[in-house]
């Protein structure tokens, strides 16, 4: 995940289904740098980040682990 661009366009979704890791039935909440949404989803309780995923410009699709990950990595959590 090093060659994320921190400044890339990136989506925050909230899933409404009942848990399915399947992509179908997200709202997009915000659309902001990939940088931004890392550190505002770090900076949430984990019932708030439980159902949320960013899709970073290019097709890749991070879960709260990977979110949580980068955050610690990059000192933004």
């Amino acid at each position: 995940m090093s060659s994320l661009d921190w400044n890339a366009e990136a989506t925050l979704h909230e899933r409404n289904d009942a848990g399915s890791e399947m992509q179908y039935n997200f709202s997009v909440l915000k659309k902001a740098p990939l940088r931004e949404l890392v550190a505002e989803v770090a900076a949430m309780d984990s019932s708030q980040r439980a159902r949320l995923v960013i899709d970073v410009a290019g097709g890749k699709s991070l879960n709260v682990g990977e979110i949580l990950e980068l955050a610690a990595r990059e000192g933004l959590a």
